[in-house]
């Protein structure tokens, strides 16, 4: 197969260099993969504030609140929770978003 020392170092050659490219395109892509990690974590922080301060979720959030004082033992709301599932059931039935919807719906 390998009859001179021409062929044997153009096909070692070509297995090197063919290596060195995989390598050198793998090590490219974990940079790329990690600028993206940065892009989303941002886009995850951008959800947390908008969702923070968004009037919209007002409702939600006392909802959540409402439910958090039930949990007391001294508490006599027994249906905090069940409102509190019925209002995220109702808006995730309109298309509105919850606090819990991902900001790439």
């Amino acid at each position: 197969m390998f009859e001179s020392d021409i062929e044997r170092t153009v096909i070692g050659t070509a297995v090197v260099l063919w290596f060195a490219h995989g390598w050198y395109l793998n090590e490219r892509l974990k940079l790329v993969h990690n600028k993206l990690d940065k892009v989303f974590e941002c886009f995850v922080d951008l959800q947390e504030y908008l969702y923070e301060i968004d009037p919209q979720f007002d409702d939600e959030r006392d909802s959540h609140k409402s439910f958090e004082e039930s949990l007391d033992e001294d508490s006599n709301d027994l249906f905090a929770g069940m409102r509190d599932m019925e209002l995220i059931m109702q808006k995730e039935k309109d298309g509105k978003r919850t606090l819990n919807t991902s900001i790439f719906r």
